[in-house]
């Protein structure tokens, strides 16, 4: 079985380096960027099977990175962890907009990290909606407080 590779994107070499060496460890493959523009370059010539990215990365800010993501999405698409230090209510509301599926505030543990991306790696279940559900899910309102734990 091949290890899924798992960008991180992060503008502090400490938080970069521990993280991969905790997904290294957990058995992933890591890549790590310190910059948007960097990120992205990893994202178009790798395809990792997920991205943790830092609210405050540099050269080219993280709601750009996820604009582009968003706009070619058959060519960049990956679950999408988004991380920060401020990450306030309607940050999180623009980043689920973006195409991210959970949020971290920090700091935060490398075990908690680890938790969240195997939950993003986890195959989707095909099961139908019950009948008289919505099947989008909850509005991202009543969603907020899980997308940020």
């Amino acid at each position: 079985m091949r290890a899924s590779k798992v960008l991180v994107v992060d503008p502090d070499r400490a938080v970069l380096e521990m993280l991969q060496i905790r997904l290294d460890v957990a058995g992933y493959h890591p890549l790590g960027a310190r910059t948007g523009t960097g990120g992205l370059e990893i994202l178009r010539n790798m395809r990792p099977a997920a991205l943790v990215l830092d609210a405050a990365v540099a050269e080219m800010g993280a709601f750009d990175v996820l604009s582009l993501i968003q706009r070619d999405r058959a060519h960049l698409a990956c679950p999408i962890l988004l991380t920060g230090k401020k990450l306030g209510a309607e940050d999180v509301r623009r980043a689920a907009t973006l195409g991210v599926q959970t949020c971290m505030v920090k700091p935060y543990s490398g075990a908690d990290v680890l938790e969240r991306i195997a939950k993003l790696l986890k195959p989707i279940k095909s099961n139908p909606p019950p009948p008289g559900s919505d099947a989008r899910g909850p509005p991202l309102a009543a969603g907020l407080q899980e997308f940020l734990l």
